[in-house]
């Protein structure tokens, strides 16, 4: 019997991680943004080593970085909204009261809405660097591996 070449592997990986990865990014980050980009290295991590695993073409770092790369977006809008819906259920109020005594200065419900979702933005910019960053280690690291 003649086996099969499947093309497209690490994309393939990208797109079943990035479902993975916006699952656990949503329920890590209802703990706060830190474990989100946590959780995004670890799940950045075995989606490279397995993009390395089942591209045939390319192995190592650069199918790394494609799975990476495809499933970095899904991650990081589960994780996003896993940290507003956990904001929203502390509340601005309390928000701004956390920000108003630790900067020793008054802050408004709605200027501490607009810092948190700053905040968001900028973790979420974190989140994608960390989570394509330990992709395409692992498929490195996979790729030598196996050589």
């Amino acid at each position: 019997m003649e086996q099969k070449q499947e093309r497209g592997g690490a994309l393939r990986v990208g797109m079943v991680w990035g479902g993975i990865g916006g699952v656990l990014g949503f329920v890590a980050s209802l703990l706060g943004s830190l474990v989100g980009i946590l959780a995004g290295a670890l799940v950045g991590y075995s989606c490279g080593k397995r993009a390395a695993v089942a591209e045939t073409e390319r192995p190592g770092a650069l199918s790394g970085l494609i799975g990476g790369a495809v499933a970095a977006p899904v991650y990081v809008v589960g994780a996003s909204a896993g940290a507003l819906v956990a904001a929203r259920g502390m509340g601005s109020p309390r928000m701004a009261a956390t920000l108003s005594d630790v900067l020793g200065t008054t802050i408004s419900p709605d200027e501490a809405w607009t810092l948190f979702l700053l905040s968001v933005f900028l973790s979420a910019i974190l989140q994608a660097a960390v989570f394509v960053a330990a992709a395409t280690a692992a498929g490195a690291l996979a790729r030598r591996r196996r050589v």
